[in-house]
């Protein structure tokens, strides 16, 4: 009986022979690959995480039951929730790019 191994299970695959410095160099660049592959196919939703701030200067459009509703720049409707402010009164909005909801206001002076 022979001691010496198998030739049929020595290791000769792909990566055998490889440093484990390249073998990890490779995996991160198949990782990263695969990451910017993902962006690629959902049209890069990690853009979507940085918005940026918009300031705009709106006139309310109409009120009810406390709640005033602006028009932005961008032509969506943005509701102002506890609004003392009168119909006709020109604001100051600042809201995120693509976002409803209104993060600061302020009456023009």
């Amino acid at each position: 009986m022979s001691l010496e191994p198998d030739d049929a299970n020595t290791n000769t695959g792909l990566f055998s022979s490889m440093p484990g410095k390249k073998m990890a160099l490779l995996a991160v660049i198949i990782i990263i690959g695969g990451f910017f592959g993902v962006q690629v196919m959902f049209g890069f939703p990690i853009k979507d995480l940085i918005r940026n701030e918009v300031r705009d200067q709106v006139k309310v459009v109409t009120k009810s039951e406390g709640t005033c509703a602006v028009i932005g720049s961008d032509e969506h409707p943005r509701a102002i929730p506890d609004c003392q402010y009168k119909i006709g009164d020109t604001l100051i909005i600042s809201y995120k790019q693509g976002m409803a909801s209104v993060d600061k206001y302020q009456l023009k002076s």
